[in-house]
């Protein structure tokens, strides 16, 4: 899954060290200094190693009562991604999954439209058959009226081909 360097948000932070994200930005905030991360206008993002370190200074924190300086091995906060250490299984399953779910809203989004412009066709070809139905309707109708002429037109030259004197007579054959 290694498209490039993956950043996380505060609240993603919290949510896979299983803290309290004030807890989270608290540590953020304190120790600057050993989260690696970017700023993207006012939004700052951290690496996902920031979530091995904030729950190492959670461990620190609720070890020791006193308030001293936390001792975390960790590389201080860069903007390159030398020496960077690998993600924790959890935090990559965490990156895919929300990859996946934006994946999904998308994918989501175009099957919606793609219904859309089906239901818009299946209405089109059913205005397109009501009329192509009352067109063969009328054409039905000329159609019948030209065979009762026909049949009219049939039985008169019938008549007249009818030696004279029948036709005079009245006899039908």
């Amino acid at each position: 899954m290694k498209t490039g360097m993956v950043y996380l948000k505060p609240a993603e932070i919290a949510d896979l060290a299983g803290l309290p994200e004030d807890e989270v930005r608290e540590y953020l905030h304190t120790y600057p200094d050993l989260f690696r991360g970017r700023s993207i206008g006012p939004v700052r993002l951290y690496a996902p190693a920031a979530v091995e370190t904030v729950k190492r200074l959670a461990e620190e924190a609720a070890g020791g009562g006193e308030q001293r300086p936390v001792v975390v091995a960790v590389a201080p906060a860069g903007d390159g991604d030398e020496g960077e250490s690998e993600p924790s299984p959890v935090t990559l399953a965490y990156l895919e999954a929300r990859d996946l779910k934006g994946q999904v809203a998308r994918q989501a989004l175009e099957i919606e439209g793609l219904r859309a412009e089906l239901d818009r066709q299946r209405r089109e070809l059913a205005a397109e058959i009501a009329a192509l139905e009352a067109r063969l309707a009328a054409g039905e109708k000329k159609s019948s009226l030209v065979a009762e002429w026909v049949d009219y037109f049939d039985y008169e030259i019938g008549q007249l081909k009818r030696p004279f004197f029948e036709r005079l007579s009245g006899k039908k054959s």
